[in-house]
């Protein structure tokens, strides 16, 4: 008897709220999903280092990687035009230092070969562009902070050999670390593409010191051309203005 009673009373209360559900005109009801936008995308608040308008200037020492006739060292300069935060349009250029490699002077010294009368790299120009990718801070203490932008870069034109010109194309990344709003260590390190000269020329008797029995003398024009890929690692200092 009392659980019939307990039974009505929560019939009665079901009913009741039944009735009081709220009902919307079909109108005003969502009829698809919307995916948010985010209007204000803000990647980096409180950025010390502004480069879009300026111009930067800059000089580097260029190590190559895998050059093992000639000097592996080189001299270079630049300068860039910051378009936006985001790309640049620069020149560099760089000239070869002078002389052979270590490898190259035992080669001489035990084989006889000298380099010297192959055609050598001298100096190349190339127009190149630069997008920054990434703009971050590091914090070295409480009171230092190190403002750093990595970059990616593509680069086209020309590199001089002793006897000719070849077109020339570069692709690399880089970084660069701010010591200041104006002064930063500039790292990059690239891929050169362009034909070279082979330093040999029907095997290794056309470059022997002193001439031997069945050598022959080598002309520039005389060495056959090849596809060349080489890696520069260049670290040098920028000036922001």
């Amino acid at each position: 008897m009392r659980f019939g009673i307990v039974f009505c009373l929560l019939l009665t209360v079901f009913a009741a709220r039944a009735e009081d559900v709220l009902e919307l005109p079909e109108e005003e009801l969502a009829r698809e999903s919307v995916t948010p936008i985010f209007d204000r995308m803000v990647s980096t608040k409180n950025r010390n280092i502004v480069t879009v308008g300026k111009w930067d200037v800059g000089g580097y020492y260029g190590w190559s990687l895998t050059e093992p006739i000639y000097s592996d060292s080189k001299l270079g300069a630049n300068i860039y035009y910051n378009t936006s935060e985001v790309s640049a349009w620069g020149v560099t250029f760089n000239k070869n230092m002078g002389g052979l490699s270590t490898y190259a002077n035992q080669l001489r010294g035990e084989y006889r070969l000298n380099f010297e009368k192959a055609p050598a790299p001298e100096y190349s120009l190339l127009l190149d562009y630069n997008i920054k990718a990434f703009y971050g801070k590091m914090s070295f203490g409480k009171d230092t902070v190190v403002n750093t932008q990595m970059f990616g870069s593509a680069a086209i034109g020309t590199i001089k050999y002793t006897n000719k010109a070849y077109p020339a194309s570069a692709i690399g990344i880089g970084e660069k670390f701010y010591f200041t709003k104006n002064v930063a260590l500039r790292v990059d390190l690239r891929l050169y593409i362009h034909q070279a000269p082979i330093p040999f020329k029907g095997g290794a008797k056309t470059i022997l010191d002193p001439p031997g029995a069945g050598s022959t003398s080598a002309e520039f024009e005389d060495f056959e051309e090849r596809l060349h890929f080489t890696s520069v690692l260049d670290v040098g200092m920028s000036y922001l203005f």
